[in-house]
């Protein structure tokens, strides 16, 4: 059998035309005949659908094509409007690191985003903003706001909700992340899938310099913030299919790993090599066993694993691995006049930190402890610690039928869900920290015999003495601390419409949690108005509060301060004496309000022939935002957590696009412009930020403002214009070519200082302890592009070639880090893959 150019145009023409959404997941049609088969490749059809203003969907086909070399939801998320990325996102020198980045919507937080994969979340509720700790902090573990990195080769949909967020969505003060993985609708008895890899290293790299210092940096192998000799690999596997009519699988497997070669700071300079690995598994079953009824068990595992060393001291690293292994069953049943969804997850987070160095000992250096240059030397790590959470959800939810009353007509949605949280903190063994030695002219041996494990009996030069001891320790002792939540959430959610020119959208949710006793209710509302009836013109608005979710950090960190000790001694018999050192906590939980956020937004949409146009403003103030205070300035071991944190974000976002693919010059192109205005006021960047001292005001470029006024001094590029372009000749359709310019002209960042001038060194009878100015950061601009090209080797088996090119012009771009110093941003960057489809 034949088919000619007719028949597959009025295919795709009847496929347009039929009013129907298209589907997410595409399907493999084969037309069979006695002599011969063929078997078309997958169609993607973009329908014309009433899109809500807020919610962006990317498809399969968004994220193969859109340039993403590290293959994490961050990075794909460069190319929307609403989303900001922290200063040192494209930092040249860590360009080695896999992880998934943090981002900021609308002026929140990262660790104030939600999220979700297949429903469940994937926060790290425990230590989401300690991104710069694990190597050199005892108590603490390095992580970020997403307890895992997810490989979007997995995924077949990704939702990002921005504003008027439906009431269904809570626990989030910024943003919700969805994630989605589909059920296969291929033929009965045909397996499909594809296999990815892709690889890329140092030497595939440019790098640019600022001056000869930063230059040094790079060519010194011991600084780990310059990562200039590494190479990364990932592969990927995804495999489905439908067993029998009712019966269908999906499998994923990746690995994302990342070699990173360095050497120690130390005399010998001997080898730190460290690596990253991400690894994704995940298993599927869906049973339909009729119409009415959907059954879907999955199981997943993710890890992210790595190996730190502290090039200063010698040790033997450690290795930090981040677990989350998690069970998921949904059910879903449609009755006559609604559909009931029931889900039960069960999910265990672990984060562990394991060192086989014993303790950690500073010295003055000697004839035998002589691996640095530096007068003093130090050896042994930061200790064995763990975190864990566990939680177990069912959630409920029915959306019922659409129905009329005077006029109107309703569509109703309720839900109603529990949780079940169990966090913890684990030391196995005690930790202690030696400091250096204060005491010499000794031999090490005590009056009873014994050899004093923190005395050294070696001559030291630099002091002219022989033998030395420490008079000073801190014991970090061996515990477990366990925090115990359970929280209940509701919500009734009613979409209204009436003479298809008007839609309302409202909402009401419940929260409650047993830990800060929070009876909280947020309203949702939405509302739409279309002149015409029809998506050609469209005026919205909105109204709404968010509600944060608990961090378990403030509670394990009490607990943590209680295992920690500081002795003294006078003498090497002495005995040690701990220093009277209480941890008080002056606000308990439940005196602490969630923290909160108000919305509201206007927004203007058009769909014009076959362009669609967005403009959205979004003004959000956040309320009673956590935040660490020691309010003696001389005692660590007082700590307060307070609600005293405000701030506000002003967010404005052009969209541009167009519908369906234009057909110029024999190929089709799709194109979008996102331009986006930012403005949020905020002194601080993660609660852990803490004060020593109360204050009301700071000076800001020469002038007293309050600190709820202070630019924010990450995640806040005022301006940023995004341009999308790829297209596919129509002569060559196995070829696709995706380019994404972004452009963010030179801006003010901010620096901070804390030497104050008189007169304001007092204002309200409390000190002016900050004074920050502006400092120009250079424009940037950056291309990034993918290039595919898909060939036919098989009726069943397709091979894509891909290479992405980020930075094609090899532009040095700079951005100002934490250090406030202007550092280089990565240079050209190539990245190779080839994808194997059966």
């Amino acid at each position: 059998m034949t088919l000619t150019r007719t028949y597959i145009s009025c295919a795709i023409l009847s496929i347009i035309s039929a009013p129907l959404y298209a589907n997410d997941q595409t399907d493999t049609l084969e037309i069979k005949s006695e002599k011969s088969s063929i078997q078309l490749s997958p169609l993607v059809v973009k329908a014309i659908e009433d899109k809500d203003v807020g919610i962006t969907v990317y498809t399969k086909e968004d994220l193969e094509k859109t340039p993403n070399n590290k293959k994490t939801i961050s990075e794909l998320l460069k190319v929307n409007s609403n989303v900001q990325f922290t200063n040192s996102e494209k930092a040249a020198g860590s360009q080695a690191e896999i992880h998934a980045s943090d981002i900021s919507i609308h002026g929140a937080l990262p660790y104030n985003n939600a999220f979700l994969f297949n429903g469940m979340s994937i926060n790290n509720d425990i230590n989401p903003y300690e991104s710069n700790s694990g190597i050199s902090d005892p108590t603490s573990l390095k992580g970020n706001s997403q307890a895992v990195t997810l490989n979007i080769d997995l995924l077949c949909n990704l939702e990002v909700l921005d504003s008027n967020v439906s009431a269904q969505y809570g626990k989030f003060t910024g943003g919700v992340i969805s994630a989605t993985t589909c059920a296969p609708k291929t033929v009965v008895g045909k397996i499909h899938g594809n296999i990815n890899y892709d690889y890329t290293s140092s030497d595939w790299y440019r790098f640019n310099y600022i001056d000869s210092s930063e230059e040094s940096d790079f060519e010194d192998t011991t600084q780990t913030n310059a990562q200039k000799d590494f190479n990364q690999k990932g592969i990927s596997l995804n495999t489905y299919g439908r067993l029998t009519e009712s019966l269908g699988f999906n499998l994923g497997l990746s690995q994302r790993k990342s070699d990173i070669r360095s050497t120690s700071k130390l005399s010998d300079a001997r080898p730190y090599n460290e690596d990253r690995t991400s690894t994704n598994i995940n298993a599927e079953l869906f049973y339909n066993p009729s119409n009415d009824l959907e059954i879907k068990f999955s199981a997943q595992n993710y890890s992210d694993e790595s190996t730190r060393f502290n090039q200063s001291i010698l040790t033997n690293g450690y290795n930090q691995k981040s677990d989350n292994q998690s069970l998921q069953l949904s059910i879903r049943n449609d009755f006559p006049l609604f559909s009931l969804t029931n889900n039960i997850n069960y999910q265990k987070k672990k984060n562990e930190r394991l060192s086989t160095d014993g303790d950690n000992f500073t010295w003055w250096k000697t004839e035998n402890k002589n691996w640095s240059d530096k007068t003093s030397v130090s050896e042994g790590a930061t200790g064995t610690i763990f975190n864990e959470q566990q939680t177990l959800e069912y959630s409920t939810s029915a959306k019922f039928i659409p129905f009329e009353f005077f006029k109107t007509t309703h569509n109703f949605h309720i839900g109603a869900g529990f949780t079940n949280n169990e966090a913890a903190w684990h030391r196995p063994n005690d930790y202690t920290q030696y400091f250096l030695p204060t005491g010499f002219n000794t031999d090490c041996i005590k009056n009873d015999g014994s050899i004093d494990i923190a005395c050294d009996p070696d001559y030291i030069p630099s002091k002219k003495a022989t033998g030395q001891y420490s008079k000073t320790k801190t014991v970090h002792g061996m515990g477990s601390i366990d925090v115990q939540q359970d929280s209940w959430f509701a919500f009734i959610e009613d979409r209204l419409q009436w003479d298809k020119r008007f839609e309302a959208i409202l909402g009401l949710r419940y929260d409650y949690d047993s830990l800060s006793k929070n009876k909280n209710i947020a309203p949702r509302t939405a509302f739409h108005y279309k002149p015409f009836g029809d998506q050609s013109l469209k005026f919205s608005t909105g109204w709404n509060r968010y509600y944060d979710r608990y961090l378990y950090n403030f509670d394990l960190q009490d607990g943590i301060l209680n295992f920690q000790n500081q002795y003294t001694r006078t003498d090497l018999n002495s005995d040690w004496t701990p220093k009277v050192s209480p941890n008080k906590n002056n606000i308990k939980r439940s005196d602490l309000d969630l923290p909160y956020a108000d919305e509201w937004m206007l927004a203007l949409s058009s769909e014009f022939k076959n362009i669609r146009t967005q403009i959205k403003y979004v003004n959000r103030e956040y309320k009673d935002q956590y935040h660490l205070i020691y309010p003696d300035p001389n005692n660590i071991w007082t700590r307060e957590y307070s609600n005293n944190k405000s701030y506000s974000s002003e967010n404005i976002t052009l969209d541009v696009g167009n519908i369906l693919p234009f057909d110029i010059l024999n190929t089709k192109h799709r194109m979008s412009l996102a331009v986006s205005y930012s403005d949020t006021k905020r002194d601080y960047n993660n609660a852990n930020d803490s004060e020593t001292k109360e204050y009301s005001h700071v000076l800001y470029n020469g002038k007293l403002i309050t600190p709820n006024n202070l630019p924010a001094s990450d995640f806040n590029v005022p301006l940023t214009a995004r341009i999308s372009w790829d297209f596919t000749p129509n002569f060559l359709a196995g070829l696709n070519i995706s380019n994404f310019l972004v452009y963010k002209p030179t801006f003010q960042g901010l620096t901070k200082s804390s030497s104050i001038a008189k007169p304001y060194t007092h204002i309200n009878n409390l000190p002016v302890i900050y004074s920050y100015n502006d400092t120009s950061i250079p424009s940037v601009v950056r291309w990034d592009m993918r290039a595919s090209y898909t060939h036919q080797i098989s009726q069943n088996i397709h091979a894509i070639w891909g290479l992405t090119i980020n930075n094609v012009t090899n532009r040095h771009n700079k951005y100002l880090d934490t250090d406030y110093y202007l550092k280089s941003e990565i240079g050209r960057q190539f990245i190779a893959d080839i994808t194997f489809k059966f």
